[in-house]
């Protein structure tokens, strides 16, 4: 009994303890009161905190810090967790409601405040972790030209998020796509700002949804705060040399939308420089037009690493600690690893000391943290339910969005003879191309996720007689072939492989932290290499040599994210050092049985991920099984285009023409005689002169999410008549680039060998059936500078295929004060019309659509002439005139 009553007491005293540690947090002071306005809660915790304490909410941590596989790791995150609090945690990916809840449980109990953490994920066309639903890459999102769809899309991906109790999703991406040789034009919705703001505005409001304590919203981050989209020659992170009229006029407008109308609460800084000012301590930018103009309450986050290129890669600061001043007394809140976690929370500390920061400054920072937890209501409820993520995981309806949305991205951009649809009685249909039994999803996918490929929806839609036959052809990227380990030595020949010596900077300087023997060059890291070395910031040699048993005439190639080199026999054939070589980057090499081959191979990697391939073409590319099977089918479906491999982040291009062997294949298959259909899967447009030249048909299909394959499949054969349009231009060459729509009048496209013209216009896309435009009529011809104009036509289907038609309505301001375009997209409504059917679709401009930045840099609607063009595509359009008066 004497014992029994021991133990009581020792447990009545450890919940005591308990009790006391959280003491603070359980007294009602303001802040806790759920009915105050979130603004008086956020100044009462703020007034209650210490500065360690809010440099902690400046933070963001890796989620790999928190975890021990898919489990919670107490243990593991004890230090980072500490008393302090946490503010933000990226990467986590939760598996499992009880994962989250236990980490929020300790975060929460182990500050003085109870304040809990804000999760942060990818999810840029689907919250990224495996199993989720993967909807079309961006570029595809854009080309529905359907606002409804993306509200589907963003409701999907922020309730799947939430459910593993996530917060904050990073995107959408609201750069406008007007450089196609750039590697993220696949995130963008589009070269066009009027598009791009509805489309991302939809998307947006879909995932904030009306109450942001709601289990099914999270917040959302545009990005990249902002004019990102047109490097200088396509370089990622590359200046931005525009003034303030065009940032105000083409890009600054999308986000504008979404921080206004769309209330979103996020955005990330963007690497780039704005006109010489590198964007993360641009205080124009995120203080005077964000905060003081457009009234942003939300947090500003660094981009990966844009606060330390301030000084390493800008060049405008002198240190670390000067770059994190700069940054902060610019706007931004919250860096995004740039520096380790202990360093930016100390240097805040000391430059709020050494009164080279303010506290003002910082309870900006730290209050916006603050104030999205207090919206999302985490201080009341921030557990996420056990069973969410059964019940809204990838779910049935979830499934039918992402395919509604493959279908609606899809666009019909040539179908001479009316080839397709295709019939179901179709005898034999041959599969060809390195894309047609490839899951492609583009970049920053669903992790792990395999979508239905198109061949895999061909056999699900074709008639069940159809003989069904498949070949590749050639791969995407002729990669040639692993060496093996047999045939690689070390520098003294006892052993097979390669003396690996890593080293923690990018110069292969001092000391190697690490050396081993690595079997073979076939490495993709996600983080660290190896024990001791850096995350980020390392480089590595790999000496010994090559020794073949056979002899061939072919080459040695490397694939790298950063710098690579290599030396064979001391001399150096492939130099890559500055820009990496992220396809496979070859050297002429005939090797001879038993000779040995001395090689030195260099590497380093900045961030974000690392990668090393050695191959060699020991066994050469065949088209004739391809072509065999085209010559036995009635018909080709010829499937090209790229993968995320070819165009992603820091994957530019200086072509824009199909890479490898693609061209070589497709012109083979169409010497059979057989006809051909092309499909393309890629995330920015194409050069495909030839085929658009000799092909019958071509479908755009882009990278289509998870339900593509099916989706380009009932396109073929007529269950889904294709309506989507083209958000880009599709340059003839990368010799016309710039040559987005809406360019200046005096934008000159005349070459010695050149066309002046696109191969496909943006707004272009064609249907099964055909669309007459009647009765086009505008309410008045004369308007104040304040009022509206309604504008409305007739759009009949007189073709035999019920569809769906985007109507588009494009102003232009025919005399004015600066410069304007020769027309501009301010209105589209995607309609679907049943065959002999006619709809009326209207329109209403206003002064956001009218207005322009005048002279004095003031957004105003001029009195004078306008004209209003409606149709189909931008270039076949009615026109109209009026007025706008005093």
């Amino acid at each position: 009994m004497l014992q029994l009553k021991i133990k009581k007491a020792a447990i009545v005293f450890v919940m005591a303890v308990g009790f006391l540690n959280q003491s603070h947090a359980q007294k009602k002071y303001p802040y806790q009161d759920a009915r105050l306005p979130v603004e008086d809660r956020v100044k009462d915790l703020l007034n209650r905190m210490t500065l360690e304490e809010k440099a902690r909410q400046m933070d963001m941590y890796k989620g790999e810090l928190f975890k021990e596989k898919e489990d919670f790791s107490k243990s593991k995150s004890a230090a980072k967790i500490g008393n302090l609090g946490i503010g933000a945690i990226h990467d986590l990916y939760p598996r499992s409601a009880k994962m989250i809840n236990d980490l929020q449980s300790e975060v929460i109990k182990n500050n003085k405040w109870g304040i809990p953490a804000l999760i942060m994920c990818e999810m840029l066309h689907g919250y990224l972790d495996d199993g989720s639903t993967a909807f079309p890459m961006n570029i595809g999102l854009g080309a529905t030209w359907d606002t409804n769809v993306m509200d589907k899309v963003g409701k999907v991906i922020a309730m799947e998020a939430r459910a593993h109790g996530v917060h904050f999703g990073l995107g959408p991406n609201l750069d406008l796509g007007r450089e196609p040789r750039w590697g993220r034009v696949a995130e963008t919705f589009g070269e066009d700002a009027y598009l791009n703001s509805e489309i991302g505005l939809a998307m947006i409001k879909g995932m904030q949804g009306d109450d942001l304590k709601s289990d099914r919203t999270i917040i959302s981050e545009p990005k990249h705060f902002a004019v990102h989209g047109i490097p200088q020659a396509g370089g990622n992170s590359s200046p931005i040399l525009v003034g303030e009229r065009s940032a105000r006029e083409d890009h600054l407008p999308s986000f504008e939308k979404a921080f206004r109308k769309g209330g979103a609460l996020g955005t990330m800084c963007a690497y780039s420089e704005l006109d010489g000012i590198p964007c993360a301590a641009n205080h124009w930018l995120l203080t005077d037009v964000l905060r003081k103009e457009w009234g942003f309450k939300g947090i500003v986050v660094s981009d990966l690493g844009a606060i330390k290129y301030l000084q390493t890669t800008h060049y405008v600061t002198n240190s670390p600690k000067e770059s994190i001043r700069e940054a902060i007394a610019a706007g931004v809140d919250m860096q995004f690893y740039d520096f380790t976690n202990e360093f930016w929370q100390q240097s805040i500390i000391e430059l709020v000391n050494e009164k080279k920061l303010t506290m003002e400054q910082i309870d900006r920072a730290a209050g916006g943290v603050l104030r999205l937890k207090f919206l999302l209501g985490l201080f009341e409820n921030p557990y996420t339910d056990k069973n969410l993520i059964k019940e809204r995981f990838h779910t049935k309806e979830n499934q039918d969005i992402a395919l509604e949305a493959a279908h609606k991205s899809m666009i019909l951009l040539k179908n001479d003879k009316n080839i397709l649809p295709l019939s179901k009685d179709i005898k034999t249909i041959a599969v060809i191309g390195p894309n047609a039994d490839a899951s492609r999803l583009g970049g920053y996918a669903v992790k792990n996720k395999v979508g239905t490929t198109v061949l895999e929806g061909i056999k699900q839609v074709a008639g069940a007689t159809t003989n069904v036959l498949y070949e590749e052809g050639v791969s995407l990227i002729v990669k040639g072939q692993i060496i093996p380990s047999k045939y690689l030595f070390t520098p003294d020949g006892s052993q097979n492989g390669l003396k690996g010596e890593y080293f923690n900077n990018r110069n292969v300087a001092g000391n190697p932290v690490l050396t081993r023997i690595d079997n073979q060059l076939e490495f993709d890291w996600p983080w660290s290499p190896g024990d001791g070395v850096t995350d980020d910031d390392f480089s590595i040699r790999w000496t010994g040599y090559i020794q073949s048993d056979k002899a061939f005439d072919g080459w040695l190639g490397l694939s790298s994210d950063d710098g690579i080199r290599m030396w064979v026999d001391d001399q150096l054939v492939i130099d890559n050092w500055s820009k990496g070589a992220t396809s496979m980057v070859t050297t002429p090499k005939n090797i001879e049985a038993g000779k040995k081959y001395k090689v030195r191979i260099e590497m380093w990697e900045g961030g974000w991920g690392a990668r090393a391939h050695l191959r060699w073409n020991l066994e050469k590319v065949n088209f004739q099984p391809a072509i065999d099977i085209a010559k036995k089918a009635d018909v080709a479906i010829v499937v090209l285009g790229e993968s995320n491999e070819l165009v992603e982040e820091n994957r530019d291009v200086a072509s824009l023409d199909l890479h490898g062997m693609q061209q070589e294949l497709i012109e083979a298959i169409q010497k059979t005689g057989t006809p051909v259909v092309c499909v393309l899967l890629n995330g920015r447009p194409l050069s495909t002169n030839w085929i658009s030249e000799n092909i019958p048909a071509l479908i755009e299909g882009w990278f289509p999410g998870e339900a593509g394959g099916r989706a380009v499949a009932d396109v073929l054969f007529g269950d889904y008549n294709p309506g989507g349009r083209l958000p880009i231009t599709v340059p003839k060459s990368v010799g016309q680039l710039p040559i987005y729509y809406n360019q200046k009048p005096s934008a000159i496209h005349r070459y010695v060998s050149e066309s002046e013209n696109p191969l496909y216009n943006f707004g272009y896309g064609l249907s099964y059936t055909q669309f007459e435009y009647s009765n086009f009529a505008i309410s008045t011809e004369a308007i104040k500078a304040g009022g509206e104009l309604k504008v409305s036509v007739d759009v009949k289907n007189v073709g035999n295929y019920d569809g769906d038609e985007v109507v588009q309505l494009y102003i232009k301001d025919v005399y004015s004060s600066v410069t304007t375009p020769r027309k501009t997209l301010k209105g589209f409504n995607r309609v679907f019309i049943e065959k002999g059917e006619t709809k009326k679709v209207a329109f209403i401009l206003t002064a956001d659509e009218l207005s322009i930045w005048n002279k004095e840099m003031k957004r105003v609607v001029e009195p004078g002439d306008f004209e209003v063009m409606v149709g189909g595509n931008a270039t076949d359009l009615q026109k109209l005139s009026f007025k706008v008066i005093n």
